[in-house]
């Protein structure tokens, strides 16, 4: 069994590296190892992080290691992007040695709140975000509820289910909320309404962001998300 700090750590769906650069800050002895499908951001984990191996790869296909390659495999926000999640799980058990866990995190998208004049508004905004995602770049598919579903797809897994966690981010500022993730609610929103889809029109949209900017400026702004992080072992 495995024992002390993880010597080798691969990111899957490392994106731009904030991930392993809180790994390597941690952990400096760890080899860290990034995969990701966008070379682009590859190459800025590359220049972020020194030491760090980079793979490009697409995680529809078996991951580019062999048996019992790594102590750990982290991942946040990527389950959600492919057709089939379980054939993800049961390669990172394979790539495991025995002992070595795997962090997975995963944001709950239907758990977003804001606090704005329009309850009403409010609701049918975030419903129709919730309902119809947008598949952006490298995404196969969405999923909403995936932060919420992390812990029975790993039960169902060849892993063993350790603990589950919950993580709260909380913006008070609208240009914070915006960057973090409102800004790709409003787009999504937006491209669904022209398209005559989910429960609000393109002028409810504009609506809803000059309601944002009012609890702004009367300091009643208020954005949080949830998140849900498993660990979990390779017995």
């Amino acid at each position: 069994m495995l024992s002390g700090p993880a010597e080798i750590v691969v990111d899957l769906g490392a994106g731009r590296g904030d991930t392993l650069a809180e790994t390597a800050a941690r952990a400096p002895a760890s080899s860290l190892t990034a995969v990701d499908i966008d070379g682009r951001a590859l190459a800025v984990v590359a220049g972020r992080i020194p030491g760090v191996q980079v793979v490009e790869h697409d995680l529809v296909g078996p991951l580019p290691f062999q048996g019992e390659h790594c102590d750990c495999v982290v991942s946040h926000n990527v389950l959600e992007c492919l057709v089939d999640p379980p054939a993800l799980l049961r390669d990172i058990a394979r790539v495991l040695r025995p002992g070595g866990r795997a962090v997975l995190g995963h944001t709950d998208f239907e758990s977003i709140v804001v606090a704005v004049e329009g309850r009403a508004l409010t609701r049918r905004v975030l419903q129709t975000y919730a309902d119809l995602p947008v598949l952006y770049e490298h995404m196969a598919a969405a999923d909403p509820w995936m932060g919420r579903k992390l812990a029975g797809l790993v039960r169902r897994s060849p892993l063993s289910l350790e603990s589950v966690r919950t993580f709260t981010t909380v913006h008070t500022e609208l240009s914070e909320a915006r960057s973090a993730r409102l800004d790709e609610v409003m787009t999504a929103v937006r491209r669904s309404a022209e398209r005559g889809l989910g429960s609000v029109t393109v002028n409810e949209v504009d609506e809803w962001q000059e309601q944002l900017c009012t609890a702004q400026a009367a300091g009643e702004f208020f954005f949080a998300e949830t998140a849900f992080v498993v660990v979990a072992s390779k017995p």
